[in-house]
């Protein structure tokens, strides 16, 4: 069976680095260091203007394809999860994400959230069983089902601010989704795997 690489190519490291090619890591730039790291021939502490979450975020996000449910290549609907999950207690001001209710979409995005203790509320939005990526082709995942996911999970009386991530994918909803419910909305990576990166300031290892 072929697995589907979940946009796992298209993720930028070196959009996380300060670049400023300041040579202490023996490289004569960034974007030569993030290739050792990828090759494994460097450690993300080598950097010294690495915070040691960002540093525990890159070697997550490298590492993460161990973890990965297996995906096939040709998906097609199953549906999962719909409405609210809290992780790790959730607070008022905890980030709130927003996904499709694919069976392998819920699989991947929770080893993903699985390898911090951060705290989130993860809104499943009925696509009916699509993927993100097929949910915009088949146009089920709209702004309208996303408004309706917010008001059915009642998330507005969990959180102190209206404010949700989307994925990259769902990027052209953006201001329809603010138009229709008055929330912000951030786009995150296309993907999942980038979120340690993307969240990085926050993302802490589990103890």
């Amino acid at each position: 069976m072929k697995s589907a690489d979940l946009y796992f190519d298209e993720i930028n490291f070196l959009r996380y680095f300060n670049k400023t090619d300041c040579v202490q890591c023996g490289f004569s730039s960034c974007e030569e260091f993030i290739e050792a790291i990828i090759s494994n021939t460097k450690r993300p502490e080598e950097c010294p203007s690495i915070s040691k979450n960002k540093a525990y975020a890159i070697k997550t996000v490298q590492n993460i394809r161990e973890i990965w449910p297996e995906v096939p290549l040709l998906v097609h609907p199953r549906p999962g999860l719909t409405g609210l999950i809290e992780l790790n207690n959730p607070r008022a001001d905890s980030i709130v994400l927003i996904t499709g209710n694919n069976e392998y979409t819920e699989q991947v995005l929770l080893s993903v959230l699985g390898t911090t203790i951060c705290p989130f509320f993860v809104i499943f939005v009925n696509t009916e069983g699509n993927t993100v990526d097929m949910a915009m082709i088949y146009q089920t995942m709209t702004a309208e089902r996303i408004l309706k996911a917010l008001e059915e999970t009642r998330i507005e009386e969990k959180v102190n601010k209206r404010e949700i991530i989307i994925p990259g994918l769902v990027a052209s909803l953006k201001e329809r989704i603010e138009k229709l419910s008055g929330w912000r909305v951030i786009v995150g990576p296309k993907c999942a795997a980038e979120l340690p990166l993307f969240l990085s300031g926050i993302w802490i290892p589990p103890e």
